[in-house]
């Protein structure tokens, strides 16, 4: 009986441990095609590698490249004034620093016409 309780004791503090880790640590990408103003943001993915394929294949135009790779842990912001160089993106540690920086990334081009598309954060 004792190794009984002893055995369902150890299983439980063990249980307890796995719970308690960290989540396994997330990337993410933003890729831009500065000719058709297309842009996609990927995030959350297991390595840094799923991150880009994702973010190139979302964007859907050939001229697609990877303008910001996104580490754990770590805001994105992407903002546009849905023009082609109307674009601006942006990885801060907090969401309201990322959107701030890529209004401002985008603004210095457009003067006022843009707004913030997506944002988000790592986990």
């Amino acid at each position: 009986m004792r190794s009984m309780l002893t055995t369902a004791a150890g299983g439980l503090i063990l249980a307890a441990l796995l719970a308690a880790q960290p989540a396994q640590a997330q990337f993410g990408a933003i890729a831009y095609d500065g000719k058709t103003g297309c842009w996609s943001m990927s995030l959350n993915k297991p390595t840094p590698q799923a991150a880009l394929t994702s973010a190139l294949r979302e964007c859907g135009a050939s001229g697609c490249r990877v303008v910001i790779r996104l580490r754990p842990r770590v805001c994105g912001a992407v903002a546009s004034s849905g023009k082609p160089r109307g674009f601006g993106a942006s990885a801060r540690s907090s969401l309201e620093e990322a959107r701030r920086a890529a209004l401002a990334d985008c603004n210095k081009a457009n003067a006022g016409e843009c707004v913030v598309k997506a944002s988000s954060c790592n986990r």
